[in-house]
């Protein structure tokens, strides 16, 4: 009983506090406020790929602490989780790309597409053509994780809409899905192609790769 009170109470505060549009009539929607700490900045940099690469990784990483504190609902939130992880995951592969082709004497090209797998490819084929490795085990597992994450969402729509653009359901044989297993492979993924993008940098300022 006291519980309930507790939350109607709370429910009642929320209530109280939230603004409707017309508090808001006239004024801009991206504003510079007072309270600087809530000022986002943005523009500040000439290389953007990797602020957008690390944001979406972040975010994701955000929900998942909300999930482990039950603010949020998980059958609800795992879609924008799914989505945040892949494009934070596509953005990271063609941030990592245009120094592998340098290093590799390959020319400059625009990668627009949304399908991981390729550009995955294409990197692992730099990656080993700088440096042969017999029994590697990292690429052909961070292959695989990216693989399986490309079969299930290929044009990165499947965890935005719940339909296709035929009009199919977008995740007809996914049930279940672990956030807290997810994140972890997640973060095993991010944090080995963080050490690749290392690698290559370190290579492009040395004379090793001429």
């Amino acid at each position: 009983m006291q519980n309930d009170r507790e939350n109607d109470a709370a429910e009642i505060d929320l209530l109280t506090r939230m603004k409707l549009p017309s508090s808001f009539a006239g004024q801009s929607l991206f504003i510079k406020g007072e309270d600087s700490y809530n000022n986002a900045m943005l523009g500040w940099t000439h290389f953007p790929w990797d602020i957008y690469a690390a944001g979406y990784k972040d975010a994701a990483d955000a929900l998942v602490g909300a999930l482990a504190e039950r603010k949020a609902s998980i059958d609800s939130v795992v879609y924008p989780l799914v989505f945040l992880y892949r494009q934070g995951l596509e953005l990271q592969l063609k941030l990592i790309l245009p120094l592998a082709r340098r290093l590799a004497g390959k020319e400059a090209v625009a990668d627009l597409q949304h399908s991981l797998m390729p550009l995955w490819s294409e990197l692992r084929q730099h990656i080993e053509q700088l440096d042969p490795r017999e029994n590697d085990e990292e690429l052909p597992a961070i292959e695989d994780f990216i693989h399986q994450l490309d079969s299930v969402d290929p044009g990165s729509f499947a965890f935005r809409y719940p339909m296709t653009k035929k009009g199919e359901v977008s995740l007809p044989e996914l049930q279940h899905i672990n956030v807290r297993h997810l994140s972890e492979v997640m973060d095993s993924v991010f944090m080995l192609l963080g050490g690749i993008y290392s690698w290559l940098g370190e290579i492009e300022q040395s004379d090793s790769y001429y």
